[in-house]
């Protein structure tokens, strides 16, 4: 998923200070579960969480009972 700069700004501001860490070339927003890692792409801003998200819920649900 990739936002431009604005959207993601417009996306920080809605969350609490103390879970964003930001580097110039990196964005991470701390979360319960995992953690999701933006980047910049181009003009955009991009995170493979979703992708990630999806991933794990394949492989629990493939898990052996």
């Amino acid at each position: 998923m990739c936002l431009s700069a604005h959207a993601l700004a417009v996306f920080l501001n809605l969350l609490a200070f103390e879970t964003i860490h930001a580097t110039p070339d990196r964005i991470i927003v701390r979360a319960a579960v995992r953690d999701a890692h933006w980047v910049p792409v181009a003009d955009r801003w991009c995170t493979m969480a979703p992708q990630i998200d999806r991933m794990a819920r394949f492989t629990d649900v493939a898990k052996p009972r």
